[in-house]
């Protein structure tokens, strides 16, 4: 097991993670070690561990020991870069703000979250909302089967014999080029138009069922019969399916009403040129 990456990595990496993160016991600040008299507190190992955890980390005494040892070695170089005196850098001092202005953005919407959570109710309502607007909409989704072959007189022919009593699916396992569909009568899944080709697709819309086309669809696949078996409106999932995506939208557009009423509420002036050019020349 080798954690060095830690020191490669950006040097605020672990800082940005979720401040709720940190060990709610007392312990909390208790020195793991100490360098050069400088405390390294338990909170700063909980925090870094905490975020290798969630990335499938065992959590051993061997991970913890050497996660010390990362610290330690972070402590050093730290220190040597304020004797340095690189804490003035202008390098530094803008990572420091923009690292800074993250941890506050994430102890707001750790906030946020625990006043906007939207609760069964909301999410009921918004379900009922979205499934509303999507019934009735004249949406329709076909069961169709197809027959695809290389050339238009090959589809031609198909068609003569169709009309002359042919059997469809005998037709598409025996002539069909399309081996998705071949062994299954040319049947495909149930689908809406806009998920097919936009000549195939068209002539879907076009069919009633049991009806099939009887001039060749030219696509960039070749030529294809086609038939609609059956139609209908598409049928809306059910709420348990979608209740995470629900949540989430409930969440984002509460978030982004959130911002645009604080930015509503502030005094912003923007001023000067944000082009790299003008900025190199100040």
């Amino acid at each position: 097991m080798n954690l060095h990456p830690f020191l490669r990595s950006a040097c605020f990496a672990a800082l940005i993670f979720p401040l709720s993160a940190l060990a709610a016991d007392g312990t909390s600040t208790k020195p793991i070690a100490k360098v050069n008299g400088v405390s390294i507190p338990q909170s700063r190992l909980e925090l870094v561990a905490k975020s290798q955890l969630a990335q499938g980390q065992a959590d051993t005494p061997e991970f913890r020991e050497e996660l010390r040892d990362v610290l330690i070695t972070r402590e050093v170089l730290a220190q040597e870069a304020l004797r340095r005196k690189l804490d003035r850098d202008p390098a530094y001092i803008a990572q420091m703000d923009i690292a800074r202005q993250q941890i506050l953005l994430s102890v707001l919407f750790d906030d946020f979250l625990k006043k906007y959570e939207p609760n069964e109710a909301a999410m009921r309502k918004e379900y009922d909302k979205v499934k509303s607007e999507n019934t009735g909409s004249g949406r329709k989704e076909y069961l169709s089967r197809h027959i695809l072959v290389k050339d238009e007189a090959q589809a031609r022919a198909i068609i003569e014999q169709l009309q002359n009593g042919a059997d469809f699916a005998a037709l598409a396992k025996e002539k069909s080029t399309d081996p998705g569909s071949r062994e299954k009568g040319g049947e495909l899944a149930w689908s809406e138009p806009e998920r097919f080709v936009a000549p195939f697709g068209e002539a879907l819309r076009q069919l009633k069922k049991g009806e099939y086309t009887r001039q060749p669809v030219q696509t960039q696949f070749g030529y294809h019969v086609v038939q609609v078996l059956d139609e209908r409106a598409p049928p809306f999932p059910e709420y348990e399916a979608v209740k995470p995506q629900i949540r989430e939208a409930l969440l984002a557009r509460a978030r982004g009403e959130y911002i645009d009423a604080l930015r509503a509420k502030a005094k912003i002036e923007k001023v000067g040129s944000v082009s790299a050019a003008e900025a190199e020349k100040k």
